[in-house]
C-alpha cells in the first residue's frame, strides 16, 4: 500500500537546515521538503537553490494548504512564535530544541496543539538512534539488571561557542538548555517522567569581552545571560536516583560522562548528542565490552524525530519525540534552576508516557534497502 508522503516546509535556513535537509533526502521519503525561508533572504535563496525547493515568505508558507509540517529551525527565542503562528494556521510543527523560553510559552504551545488537533515535535531526536535505542535494549533485556542509579555530565568551553552563536548565551540557552535537553531526553527515554530535581547553578564570570577576531562585534562587552555551571540530583518516579552535571567554562576539548549503574552491570552510554556513541556494558569482575548495535541510524541522522512523526500521522498513532515529554524535559530544566535559585527542592507537575522502543533489527542497509526507514512505521 502506497503511503502519501508529507509536504514539509523549513522554516531557518542556518547551519543545522543543511544537515537536516542533507539527513531527510538521503533517509526519509515519507517527508518532502518542497519549500523554505529565512529572514536574511540571501540564505533563504541559497537554501531553495541549492535543493531544488522554493524559497517563500514564512507568510506564503503558512497559507500554501498544500503544505502540512512546518519544521522550526530558528533560534530558541523564534520557537514560540513561529510555533504558535504555523499551529493557529493548521500545520503540524516539529521544532527543534527547546519548545520555548518560558514554561508558561510551552504550556500553550502544548494545548493549542491539542485544541487544534495538530502534533507538536520537539528535539532533540537523537534518542531515536541507533546509540540511544541500543542502550534502551541493553537496560530492557536486563543486562545490567535493575537501574539504580546514574551520572551524566558534559564540560566544555561554550564562550567560544557562544562568540560564535550569539543565542547560546542569551536567556532560554546556555549549556543547561543548548544541551542538557539530550542528556535529560535519553534519560525520560530510558526511564519515564521525573519526580523531583535539587541543584545548585552559579554564573561564572558573566561580563565578558568579544574574543572572536572574525566577529564585528570583535573587542566589544556583553553579558552572559545564563548559568555555566550547573549540578543538579534527580529522581525519577521509577525509583532512580542520579546526578546532572553542566559546565561550559572550562576547556573546549569537549568532556562526556554519562553512565547507568544497574544491580547486574554498568552501561557506559557515550554521547547522547550523536547517533553513533558507542555502548559499553560491564559485568562483575569481568571486562567492559562494546555491545554491537541492535539499531540503525547510526549516521547524522537529524530528521527522523519528524520523520516518525509523519509516519505516526499516517498510521494515527502517537509519535515518539512528543511535545508532553519535550514539555517535561523543559520543565526539568526550569526546575533545575529554579531549585538553585530557591535552595529547595522542585516537584515537577507534568507527566508523559515513555516513548516505545524503536523496532530492533535495523542496523544497516543491505537487505533492508537504502532508507532503514521501515523501522519507523
Amino acid at each position: 500500500m502506497s503511503i502519501e508522503k508529507m509536504k514539509v516546509a523549513v522554516v531557518g535556513c542556518g547551519s543545522i537546515s543543511s544537515v537536516y535537509l542533507d539527513s531527510i533526502r538521503k533517509h526519509f521519503s515519507i517527508l518532502d521538503v518542497v519549500a523554505c525561508t529565512d529572514l536574511d533572504l540571501a540564505r533563504r535563496d541559497a537554501c531553495a537553490e541549492k535543493y531544488g525547493i522554493r524559497g517563500l515568505t514564512f507568510d506564503e508558507i503558512l497559507a500554501d494548504p498544500e503544505i502540512e509540517m512546518v519544521i522550526n529551525l530558528t533560534t530558541p527565542a523564534a520557537h514560540y512564535p513561529i510555533t504558535k503562528q504555523a499551529l493557529l494556521a493548521g500545520k503540524h510543527v516539529f521544532s527543534e530544541k527547546m519548545i520555548a523560553v518560558t514554561l508558561e510559552e510551552g504550556k500553550e504551545l502544548c494545548a493549542l496543539a491539542d485544541e487544534k488537533g495538530l502534533r507538536l515535535g520537539v528535539a532533540p531526536d537523537t534518542f531515536l538512534g541507533g546509540a540511544i535505542q541500543t542502550a534502551r535494549y541493553v537496560m530492557e533485556t536486563g543486562l545490567i539488571g535493575e537501574p539504580l542509579s546514574f551520572v551524566a555530565s558534559l564540560n566544555r568551553d561554550y564562550g567560544i561557542f557562544g562568540e560564535l552563536l550569539p543565542h547560546l548565551r542569551m536567556k532560554g540557552a546556555g549549556i543547561a538548555f543548548d544541551m542538557g535537553g539530550y542528556y535529560l531526553t535519553a534519560l525520560a527515554n530510558f526511564f519515564g517522567p521525573a519526580e523531583s530535581v535539587a541543584a545548585f547553578s552559579r554564573c561564572y564570570n558573566p561580563e565578558r569581552v568579544d574574543r572572536r577576531v572574525t566577529n564585528r562585534t570583535f573587542g566589544e562587552p556583553y553579558t552572559l545571560e545564563t548559568e555555566n555551571v550547573v549540578t543538579a540530583s534527580l529522581r525519577y518516579k521509577n525509583g532512580v536516583l542520579g546526578t546532572f552535571h553542566m559546565n561550559s567554562d572550562s576547556i573546549l576539548d569537549e568532556t562526556v560522562l554519562f553512565e547507568i549503574y544497574g544491580t547486574d552491570g554498568i552501561l557506559y552510554v557515550g554521547d547522547p548528542n550523536m547517533f553513533d556513541s558507542k555502548i559499553s556494558v560491564k559485568k562483575t569482575k569481568g571486562e567492559t565490552f562494546e555491545f554491537p548495535y541492535t539499531h540503525g541510524y547510526t549516521e547524522q541522522s537529524r530528521g527522523i524525530g519528524a520523520a516518525e512523526m509523519a509516519w505516526a500521522i499516517r498510521g494515527n498513532r502517537p509519535h515518539r519525540a512528543s511535545k508532553e515529554m519535550a514539555y517535561h524535559v523543559f520543565e526539568m530544566l526550569h526546575g533545575i534552576l529554579r531549585a538553585a535559585k530557591e535552595e529547595q527542592i522542585v516537584r515537577l507537575e507534568s507527566t508523559f508516557e515513555q516513548p516505545k522502543a524503536l523496532p530492533a533489527g535495523f542496523i544497516g542497509n543491505g537487505f533492508w534497502g537504502p532508507t532503514e526507514e521501515s523501522a519507523l512505521v
